[in-house]
C-alpha cells in the first residue's frame, strides 16, 4: 500500500509540473508517449504472440494522434466521447458471456473505423469542404471513386478468369489471383481516368492514373479485408439484401476501406 501511494503522489506531481510549467513540447511529448505505452498494454493483452501487429499499432496509433488533434472541433469531440462511452457501458451492463465480452466490445468499437470513418469520406467529397467553388456537391467524386474501384472489380474477375494462374491469398480468398489483382490495378486506372475525362472533374491525367492505381490497390486489400471477415465469421455473404450478390457491404467492401485515401488526395489536390 505504501508503494501504491508513494508511486502516485511522485505521478501526480511530475504530470502537475509538467501541465502547469512545462513547455508545450514537454506536454504533447508526455501525451504521445502515453498513447504509445497505453497501446503496447493493450496489444500485450488482446495479441500475445504477435509481436509485429503490436509495433505496427503503436506507431500507427501515435502518427494518427498527431493529425487528429487538429480536427478537435466541439461536435467531433462530443461524437468520438459517445463512440467511445456507449458501446462500453452497453458490454459493461450485458457482459455475459464474459469471455467474449471483450470481442464484442473491439468488435462496436472497431466497425466504427471500419465503416463509419471512411463513409465520413464521402460526406466530405459530396459536400466538398475543402473548394470554395463547390465542384464537387454533384457527387461526381463519388463517381469517380466507384469507377475505380469496381472498373478494377470487374477487371480482375475478367483478368483472373482469362490468365489467372497463381493464387493472390487462398487461405482468405481461394478465387483470387496475382493476374487478377494486376489486371484489376489496370483496370482501375482506366475506369478512374475515364471518368475524369467524361466529367468536369478538376484532375490531370497523372493525377487521375496515380490515385486511381494506389486507391484501387487499397480496395483490393480491403476486398480481403471482408473476405477474412466473413471467413472468420463462417459465412458466405455478408446478407441476402442483394439478391445474387449477397449483402451490401460485399458490394462495397472495397469502396470503403479506399474512401479515406481518395477522399484525402482529392481534398488536397
Amino acid at each position: 500500500m505504501l508503494t501504491r501511494i508513494i508511486t502516485g503522489l511522485v505521478m501526480a506531481v511530475l504530470v502537475v509540473l509538467c501541465f502547469t510549467s512545462g513547455p508545450t513540447w514537454l506536454q504533447a511529448m508526455v501525451v504521445l508517449v502515453a498513447a504509445g505505452l497505453c497501446l503496447a498494454e493493450l496489444y500485450g493483452m488482446a495479441l500475445p504472440g504477435h509481436p509485429v501487429e503490436r509495433v505496427v499499432g503503436i506507431v500507427l496509433g501515435v502518427a494518427l494522434l498527431t493529425v487528429l488533434w487538429r480536427a478537435a472541433e466541439p461536435p467531433m469531440l462530443l461524437m468520438c466521447a459517445l463512440a467511445l462511452f456507449v458501446p462500453a457501458l452497453l458490454v459493461v451492463l450485458r457482459p455475459m458471456p464474459i469471455e467474449r465480452a471483450a470481442f464484442r466490445l473491439f468488435v462496436l468499437w472497431g466497425s466504427l473505423i471500419y465503416i463509419v470513418v471512411p463513409l465520413a469520406s464521402a460526406l466530405a467529397l459530396i459536400f466538398d469542404y475543402g473548394t470554395p467553388d463547390g465542384i464537387a456537391g454533384h457527387g461526381l467524386w463519388i463517381l469517380y471513386v466507384g469507377a475505380s474501384v469496381w472498373g478494377g472489380d470487374t477487371s480482375a474477375y475478367f483478368a483472373g478468369r482469362a490468365f489467372g494462374r497463381h493464387k493472390l491469398h487462398p487461405k482468405v480468398s481461394p478465387n483470387k489471383t496475382w493476374e487478377g489483382a494486376i489486371g484489376g490495378l489496370i483496370g482501375s486506372a482506366l475506369g478512374g481516368l475515364a471518368l475524369v475525362k467524361a466529367t468536369d472533374l478538376p484532375l490531370h491525367t497523372g493525377q487521375a492514373i496515380m490515385f486511381s492505381l494506389v486507391g484501387g490497390a487499397i480496395a483490393q486489400v480491403g476486398d480481403l479485408v471482408e473476405s477474412l471477415i466473413k471467413r472468420a465469421c463462417g459465412v458466405k455473404d455478408s446478407g441476402t439484401l442483394l439478391p445474387g450478390h449477397g449483402g451490401l457491404l460485399d458490394r462495397i467492401d472495397a469502396f470503403i476501406v479506399a474512401l479515406p485515401f481518395f477522399a484525402a488526395m482529392i481534398l488536397q489536390a
